[in-house]
């Protein structure tokens, strides 16, 4: 029985080695993935950048698309319609 009782006790205690060393390692892969999200915060990632400017120093005002730009738009792509249209018809 001494012999049990001797293989079991090490086992006893390789298990408890391997489980204590396991926890120690999971705990440490979990302390590193939280702080790799914490330290993926976008604010303190990007840098920070200028806005676009002149030579002369002045910022660049960038504008909507107005309505005269919309309106040409828009006739351009119905005439090239109406063409599409005109031929596809005249092929018949």
């Amino acid at each position: 029985m001494s012999l049990f009782d001797d293989w079991g006790e090490s086992l006893g205690g390789i298990t408890d080695s391997i489980i204590s060393g396991g926890e120690s390692w999971i705990d440490g892969w979990f302390d590193n993935e939280t702080n790799k999200v914490k330290e993926a915060a976008p604010e303190q990632q990007r840098p920070k950048e200028e806005p676009a400017r002149q030579p002369n120093g002045q910022p660049i005002n960038y504008q909507p698309l107005t309505s005269t730009n919309m309106m040409l738009m828009l006739g351009g792509g119905m005439v090239v319609l109406m063409v599409f249209m005109f031929l596809m018809t005249r092929g018949k």
